[in-house]
Order: C-alpha cells, then structure tokens, then sequence
C-alpha cells in the first residue's frame, strides 16, 4: 500500500481554489471593468445641456453649481 501524503492533498486543494478565483476574477473583470470608460462629449451635447432650460439632477454637478 501506498502511504498517504496530506500535504499532496492540501496542495491540490489549494491549486483548485486558486484557478477558481482566478476565472472569477477574470470573468468580474470582463463584465464590469472591460470597456471604453469615457462617453465622447461632442460639442453639440455640452451646447445642448448648458443651453437647456431643464434643471440639472441632483447629482449631476448641483453641488459645483451652488459654490460661489
């Protein structure tokens, strides 16, 4: 009979979690963080959101706006 090694165990166990939470990691990454960041801002949609007589969100700059 073949003696048994724990620490084989533990360590195969270990390297399952690990590639596990790695293929997590990448697919959280793939979902939520891969893309483009910034929208393009073009000068017809500043003019039309300065120019607009709509009151801004809260949240979409209120706060700037009410410092002197």
């Amino acid at each position: 009979m073949h003696p048994r090694r724990s620490g084989s165990r533990y360590g195969r166990e270990i390297a399952v979690v690990l590639v596990v939470k790695f293929i997590a990691l990448y697919l959280i990454w793939s979902i939520w963080f891969d893309g483009p960041m910034r929208k393009e801002v073009g000068a017809e949609r500043v003019a039309e959101r300065v120019y607009s007589s709509q009151p801004v969100a809260p949240g979409e700059g209120a706060r700037n706006a009410a410092r002197p």
